[in-house]
């Protein structure tokens, strides 16, 4: 088992947070775009689309900042990344072997359900004659 050093679990959890905030940044400008369509925004506010994707640039770099200068927040993803560390993941053969045992599975309770289904509908077909 390869042990992470500290710097690269930092390196890790600042990625992935720079990588979350980007997404809310992306979906904020969606949102506000929405917003604009829904109450024709761009005609009350002069330059709205250039403002709101400002605010969802700032809400973003916002974000990224709280949650990496918080002490509680930056301590619980550090848990959280040497938590992940710790897990043992499944070889290729044992995924295999488990996705093929679960469609098998997926498959026979396929079968059941439908036949009680088809039972029922019959049953009930002669019931209401």
């Amino acid at each position: 088992m390869a042990v992470a050093s500290n710097d690269e679990g930092k390196k890790w959890i600042q990625a992935t947070v720079a990588v979350v905030c980007i997404l809310v940044g992306y979906v904020l400008i969606s949102f506000f775009e929405k917003l604009a369509e829904w109450f024709a925004l761009e005609t009350m506010i002069p330059y709205f689309h250039a403002v709101s994707q400002v605010v969802s640039v700032l809400i973003a770099v916002g974000a990224y900042v709280g949650i990496m200068k918080n002490p509680k927040s930056s301590e619980f993803l550090t848990n959280v990344y040497q938590e992940i560390m710790k897990v043992v993941w499944p070889d290729s053969q044992q995924t295999w072997r488990h996705t093929f045992v679960i469609l098998i599975a997926v498959t026979i309770f396929g079968f059941v359900f439908g036949f009680f289904d088809f039972s029922a509908n019959y049953l009930l077909g002669l019931v209401n004659k």
